[in-house]
């Protein structure tokens, strides 16, 4: 199994937890966790904020950790680290800081909210010509991924907005991310960072709902 940790500066706070509502914002969370990793920068313990941990194993997934808070994505790359991080699509493709700001300039433009299939193709075909054929594949991979998203909360804020009621529980789980199909697990209890990641690795003790 590999796992990696990352401490998070107070400063990259809001680029990894902010509100999740679509793909889009799957992608660019990726991206930006890619570049984060890749720098690997030293925290001060003054500014640890949050820790991200990347384990890749039966499952390969993304953990982001903040008190009260962990949610998790997959993570569609492979990894190693020789005196440095290095990271690659299907073991064709190198995964570095210029690609992963190509993919986020890509995202955060006009063309991507096109409704024209050209406009929208366009700077893909001109970047793939120019630096590597299998940079359609990625894209194409990143918009069709299934993001595997969840996320546990402690609440206490919405839980005493809804009346310490049950309709949003203290402890609770949250599966998928868009207002259409998300939806809510309710725990009786705290947990922490250990037992979220039990949860979602697939070579332990399934758990069970009453």
């Amino acid at each position: 199994m590999i796992e990696y940790r990352f401490d998070i500066d107070e400063c990259y706070m809001d680029r990894f937890f902010s509100p999740i509502k679509n793909k889009t914002q799957i992608i660019k969370l990726l991206m930006n966790a890619l570049k984060y990793m890749l720098i690997n920068q030293k925290v001060k313990d003054e500014r640890k904020s949050g820790e991200i941990i990347l384990i890749i194993d039966k499952m390969s997934r993304l953990f982001f950790i903040k008190e009260n808070k962990c949610f998790s994505i997959v993570f569609p790359f492979t990894a190693k680290y020789d005196e440095a991080f290095f990271f690659s699509f299907r073991n064709k493709m190198n995964v570095d800081g210029r690609l992963t700001s190509e993919v986020l300039s890509l995202i955060n433009s006009s063309d991507f909210e096109s409704n024209c299939c050209i406009e929208f193709g366009s700077p893909i075909s001109d970047y793939q010509e120019a630096n590597d054929d299998s940079y359609w594949e990625l894209i194409r991979e990143l918009l069709t991924m299934e993001s595997g998203y969840l996320r546990y909360d402690y609440d206490q804020q919405n839980y005493e907005k809804h009346g310490r009621s049950k309709v949003h529980p203290l402890n609770h789980y949250d599966l998928f991310y868009s207002s259409n199909a998300t939806f809510k697990i309710g725990l009786q209890d705290k947990i922490e960072p250990p037992a979220f990641i039990d949860l979602l690795n697939i070579k332990t003790v399934c758990k069970f709902l009453d």
